[in-house]
């Protein structure tokens, strides 16, 4: 075999490796990239979805159960509001309502997973690679918690406005091929909000 022949095999067996290096780099590029891109696009559908069934939740609540009487105004013998207090057992009817309406959403978030199409995932127009999806799966972790906070505001002449805010926080894990992100979505909306004629109450108990 002459050296011209060796010399030309060993030139074509650099190239191949070349290229094989570079195939394998790439390829180790963009499984990273893709990685990261899939853990973003998880956290955001899944805070988006938790979002939309706080918010869910809350109108159903707010439906089921008057939140009107959530606060009690103390007053004098003339009428006067002196104070705004919480009604324990309203707020924990309430509460309670509105933490199963979540959970139950949940529950069924995590039977369901979130549908991501294919080309959201690898950055293709969608009518190229056509409808398909994968679904993301979510879990709850930990209870929801909720809470009551109320703000009491002066609102014109002889009046003031006490608005009552429902606070929910939900923590989920979005299961990922490569290990998991975990989310926290804390949503507050106004469930009540009432207006006081006279003076701004002395005090607001939460």
């Amino acid at each position: 075999m002459s050296r011209k022949r060796v010399s030309r095999k060993c030139k074509a067996s650099y190239i191949i490796l070349v290229i094989l290096v570079v195939i394998i780099v790439t390829g180790i590029c963009i499984v990273g990239e893709l990685r990261e891109h899939l853990a973003e696009i998880a956290e955001y559908r899944s805070r988006e979805a938790a979002t939309d069934i706080i918010t869910a939740a809350v109108d159903r609540t707010i439906s089921r159960c008057p939140c009107c009487d959530i606060y009690k105004l103390s007053t004098d013998e003339k009428g006067k509001v002196l104070s705004a207090q919480l009604n324990a057992d309203s707020a924990n009817r309430v509460k309670n309502i509105l933490t199963a309406e979540v959970e139950k959403e949940l529950n069924k978030l995590d039977e369901d997973g979130i549908p991501i199409p294919i080309g959201t995932l690898i950055g293709v127009p969608l009518p190229a690679i056509g409808n398909n999806s994968v679904d993301l799966s979510v879990q709850q972790i930990g209870a929801v918690k909720s809470e009551f906070r109320s703000t009491l505001e002066t609102a014109g002449i002889n009046q003031s406005r006490l608005t009552v805010y429902a606070v929910v926080t939900v923590d989920i894990r979005a299961i990922l091929p490569n290990g998991h992100t975990d989310i926290s979505v804390t949503e507050e909306h106004i469930i009540t909000d009432c207006l006081i004629i006279g003076e701004v109450p002395k005090s607001c108990f939460v």
